[in-house]
């Protein structure tokens, strides 16, 4: 599992088993690609510095779920095909927004609580969510 520096650690089980906590709070990192063996696990983003993180190619089952720890500054989450797999929305606030392009903006004037997660089914990465008010998420 990713550790922030690009580097790979032992996973650490939360309280439910096969679940998988990361927190991604290196100050100095701001690019990280995950890979089918990231799958099924919740990453912390404690965003002090802007930062990438790029999906693994799509493949049926993989799922990852982003929780706002800190809202310094934006995490954005992008398709490594580069092209708009991304379909799905989030609550937000009083509203539904839509999340469908090729990256996912985690914005710095989003909540500390806000999350995503994302499921794909070999085609799609579906998203579903919520943000404490429409400024959470954006989208390109």
């Amino acid at each position: 599992m990713a550790d922030g520096s690009g580097t790979k650690l032992s996973a650490k089980a939360s309280y439910q088993s096969g679940e998988y906590a990361f927190t991604m709070d290196k100050a100095t990192v701001s690019s990280h690609v995950l890979d089918m063996g990231d799958s099924g696990k919740t990453y912390f983003l404690e965003s002090t510095v802007a930062r990438t993180i790029t999906l693994p190619a799509i493949k049926a089952g993989l799922k990852f779920k982003f929780i706002a720890t800190d809202t310094t500054a934006d995490s954005s989450i992008a398709t490594s095909e580069g092209t708009a797999l991304l379909k799905g929305g989030a609550e937000c606030g009083d509203a539904y927004l839509t999340l469908a392009g090729t990256t996912i903006i985690v914005e710095a004037a989003g909540s500390v609580g806000d999350w995503l997660e994302m499921v794909c089914d070999g085609t799609y990465w579906y998203v579903s969510g919520h943000g404490a008010h429409d400024a959470s998420f954006s989208v390109s």
